[in-house]
């Protein structure tokens, strides 16, 4: 029944953050009757604490509390490769049809652009091929390939598709990928060359990195100076937003909260994550929040004290739960002052977002 929260909370929980940071101060410097424990440190073995406050968690290790902002803004997604279908093989030569399409100098070099689509099923190519080039009597010329003047934009295992070869001097689709060579035109770079011993490629001869080798005849291009190299660039393939996964499975929640606690105060308590999943429990990516609720009366709905309480986990200080582990969270719950003394009933709630998904419960009798 908490699970549901209304986007009108989004501006309220930031001002009661302030107002609880500055409650918090007051209630320790003013009160006096009840200090707020200082936070343990993680992987410490905190002190005894004092009568009234929540014992330490058997293991001894507590992450400490902190008023951390909770995150309420989903994940963007990012641009990467369009994912490939389970199953998909990596491309051979005969599974491919290729072209160039594209060609351009800039500062004395040549880059050409080859284009490929698919022949037969769905399959990909990924990193940078051997590339070969014949001269028009088919006698190779003496390049050594090296990283390509320009560096790749889009790398990755590019999705190939049964398609037409992408037009030339057009953006690539998904299902098609891109391939760029570069060579020397000026003679400057090769100044032990004879100027006029220019070689002129004709065709690029492709090895695929799965097998086979693909054949591709260049268009008459500006000649190139061998002693400078080849530049072969990766297979490339335009980018895709790509949705975040599912946010990691919760752990199961338990408390230990003292009995008895006092109206206006800081109430410590702790809270127990359990890996009960076969995988571990990482919050690096995405942090969960959490919500603490206070109840007079929860069997019947009566409405919590204090308003919305939503903050993020101090996951950075727990890191990943082992399967079957457990790491025990400090957390400091403050008693609103205009609280009637009798018994309450404590909610943790765990969730992503504003979701709370993952619940807990406790008794408290404030004084």
């Amino acid at each position: 029944m908490f699970a549901d929260r209304n986007a009108r909370f989004a501006d309220a929980y930031y001002l009661l953050m302030a107002r609880a940071a500055i409650g918090l101060v007051l209630l320790v410097l003013v009160a006096g009757c009840q200090q707020l424990p200082a936070p343990a440190s993680a992987l410490s073995t905190p002190p005894a604490p004092p009568s009234g406050q929540a014992p330490a968690p058997p293991s001894g290790q507590v992450v400490p509390w902190t008023p951390l902002a909770p995150n309420l803004a989903p994940p963007a997604p990012t641009l990467g490769p369009a994912p490939l279908p389970p199953g998909t093989l990596a491309c051979q030569a005969n599974d491919l049809v290729a072209d160039v399409i594209g060609s351009n100098g800039a500062t004395g070099h040549v880059i050409t652009s080859f284009g490929f689509a698919g022949s037969g099923a769905a399959c990909y190519v990924e990193g940078s091929p051997s590339v070969g080039i014949l001269d028009s009597k088919g006698s190779p010329i003496a390049f050594r390939q090296r990283a390509p003047y320009f560096p790749p934009t889009h790398p990755g295992r590019a999705l190939i598709q049964p398609g037409a070869v992408p037009a030339p001097y057009t953006e690539t689709k998904v299902g098609q990928a891109s391939l760029n060579i570069d060579w020397i035109s000026q003679p400057e770079a090769c100044p032990q060359v004879d100027p006029t011993q220019r070689a002129q490629p004709a065709t690029a001869v492709i090895a695929i990195p799965a097998g086979g080798i693909i054949e591709v005849p260049i268009p008459l291009e500006p000649a190139a100076y061998a002693c400078a190299g080849l530049g072969v660039g990766v297979f490339e393939t335009p980018y895709v937003p790509i949705q975040p996964g599912p946010p990691p499975p919760l752990p199961a929640i338990s408390m230990q909260v003292p009995s008895t606690s006092h109206v206006g105060q800081a109430l410590p308590y702790l809270v127990t994550l359990t890996d009960d999943k076969n995988q571990p429990t990482d919050f690096t990516s995405q942090c969960p929040n959490y919500e603490e609720e206070l109840f007079a009366d929860i069997v019947h709905g009566s409405p919590p004290l204090g308003g919305n309480h939503i903050y993020a986990l101090n996951c950075g200080e727990a890191g990943p739960i082992q399967p079957g582990a457990s790491v025990t969270f400090q957390m400091v719950f403050l008693v609103p002052v205009g609280a009637a003394p009798g018994k309450y009933t404590l909610t943790f709630g765990l969730g992503y977002l504003n979701a709370m998904t993952s619940f807990a419960q406790a008794v408290v009798t404030l004084r």
